[in-house]
């Protein structure tokens, strides 16, 4: 897991706290008696987990970063409960009652069917001073095992059928009702949506269930900026939008997606402009897979914000490549879907989808009895073919970096203003870039030829050991073992230096990653840093080194 550099979105701060453990996290906060909560994003933060992971304070925010988390009153737990008969002496049966689950269950909280999002307001309380209230709705926290209800029933449906998701049906009524609420106590505040992932779906097909049922309401609704989720295109059409309601809808929506994500690139193989919404595809921290433990491309993590708080963005200009890899992906991964289709059907189809999709091998699929066969044949390719793309997208953005260092430096040196500004950001960017993958890549070539050194080493003692075997029949077995005594790992090999070069390898791809993170951090605040000078580039380097201790 890996979380926002800053808070200097808040629209991803909000979508953010809408996971456990994230800093800031909503469904970490209980009320007890308070009606409301508030949040300061223009502050620094940590998650709540083991890591504790640092977000900075973001700055230029609207309403200066503080929205207040609103309860819920109508949110209480419901009890399933069931009952067996109990034969009795004297005849007959007695019912006894016995409980299956428990469940929250609100206006936007609906735990059995793991629907979960929040209301906050730019005030207090809701009312006619109130111009801006959010809805962020929860995602999946992982595309795992452990998350059946989200993806079976949500994810899986929407991916293998378009479907209009269970979530989206929950998320629309509470909308509904909250708008309802917003009319009479906020009249002339906007209500802004926000979701990730699985919450971007909800968050869409909700929104455009509103402008299909309710119109007055669907006009109270502000901006809906949505993170790392795919094209609904054609859920909207089963859901009997024409394409011109769709595109009127999506003129509230924006998406930003990560190009090497493969949530993010489900349904994009039509031109981006052919796309639901307005899409941005950012050019990510780290060139990484969706599949990655520590750096997914799925999570917030990638995201870095320019200058004005937006997500840095890919174009035919800055990192093209990324787009290019994008479009590859997104074909990827409707070839294989249409390749399963014609060997699987509904939840056999998805669960094959989900187990691929949260890392699970092609051996573990054939285990399980899901991959076997042309089935196990089409997620090899889907997987190598996947690789494939990241990689040649590294490369390719690592080329663009050292090719555009001194154009950049040129742009800068002839730009005023805002342009300036963004420009030497994307500077710092390309630099923190290089120097990150210049560590890992000595990191990783120095570990290779010390791993391939040390195999080498033991073949050739396993040769040498043969040989000397051959001259039992002319030499005493004591002559023998003293010619060998010699030849051992322990007498040619010493692990304590192997493991000490290592070490210093990854000291230093440590210290340039953390060098690379400063440079990203200074680029964030760039006018700012710039009126502190040298102490200020000091101070942003002992922030970055004390939170990655």
């Amino acid at each position: 897991m890996s979380n926002l550099q800053d808070f200097n979105n808040l629209f991803a701060d909000l979508a953010s706290s809408a996971y456990f453990h994230r800093p800031n996290s909503y469904p970490s906060y209980s009320f007890g008696k308070n009606t409301s909560k508030p949040y300061d994003y223009s502050k620094s933060a940590r998650s709540d987990d083991a890591s504790h992971e640092l977000t900075l304070g973001g700055t230029n925010l609207p309403h200066d970063g503080i929205v207040n988390l609103q309860r819920d009153p109508s949110l209480h737990t419901v009890e399933v409960t069931g009952t067996h008969q109990t034969p009795q002496e004297n005849g007959g049966f007695a019912s006894t009652t016995y409980l299956i689950q428990k469940y929250k269950k609100g206006r936007l909280t609906d735990e059995r069917a793991g629907f979960n999002a929040y209301f906050l307001t730019d005030t207090e309380t809701l009312n006619d001073k109130t111009q801006n209230a959010y809805i962020a709705v929860r995602g999946s926290d992982a595309i795992g095992i452990e998350n059946a209800n989200d993806w079976v029933s949500n994810d899986g449906a929407f991916a293998v059928g378009n479907a209009y998701i269970p979530q989206a049906k929950l998320a629309y009524t509470g909308m509904k009702q909250t708008l309802k609420d917003m009319q009479q106590k906020a009249p002339n505040a906007k209500l802004n949506v926000t979701g990730h992932s699985l919450g971007t779906m909800v968050s869409a097909q909700a929104v455009a269930k509103l402008y299909q049922e309710d119109p007055k309401s669907f006009a109270q609704i502000g901006k809906v900026v949505l993170f790392d989720g795919p094209d609904v295109t054609t859920s909207l059409k089963k859901m009997g939008l024409s394409d011109q309601e769709i595109k009127a809808v999506g003129k509230k929506v924006t998406y930003y997606v990560n190009p090497l994500d493969v949530v993010s690139m489900l349904n994009r193989t039509q031109d981006i402009k052919d796309q639901f919404g307005t899409v941005h595809y950012i050019v990510p921290l780290n060139f990484t897979d969706t599949l990655n433990k520590k750096n997914s491309a799925h999570d917030f993590g990638e995201f870095q914000m320019n200058a004005q708080g937006q997500p840095l963005e890919a174009s035919s200009t800055f990192h093209p490549e990324m787009i290019t890899a994008g479009k590859q992906l997104a074909k990827l991964i409707d070839n294989t879907i249409n390749k399963l289709k014609d060997l699987l059907t509904g939840k056999g189809l998805s669960r094959v989808l989900q187990l691929l999709l949260a890392g699970v091998g092609v051996e573990k699929l054939a285990a399980l009895g899901l991959g076997g066969g042309e089935i196990g044949k089409i997620c090899g390719e889907f997987i190598k073919g996947y690789a494939k793309i990241v990689a040649q997208a590294r490369d390719a953005a690592l080329k663009w970096d050292q090719q555009h260092i001194d154009s950049l430096q040129g742009q800068i040196k002839q730009a005023t203003g805002a342009k300036k500004v963004t420009l030497r950001q994307e500077l710092l960017v390309t630099v923190a870039q290089l120097a990150v993958t210049a560590s890992e890549k000595h990191a990783e070539k120095l570990n290779q030829e010390l791993d391939a050194a040390h195999e080498k080493i033991e073949l050739t003692l396993k040769n040498a050991h043969s040989a000397v075997q051959t001259l039992g029949s002319v030499l005493p077995a004591a002559e023998l073992n003293a010619r060998l005594s010699d030849f051992t790992l322990a007498h040619i090999w010493n692990d304590g230096t192997e493991a000490l070069d290592k070490q210093q390898a990854k000291t230093y791809q440590t210290e340039l990653e953390q060098f690379g993170a400063s440079l990203i951090q200074i680029g964030n605040h760039i006018e700012q840093t710039d009126s502190q000078g040298a102490a200020g580039f000091k101070q942003q380097m002992a922030e970055t080194v004390k939170d990655w201790s």
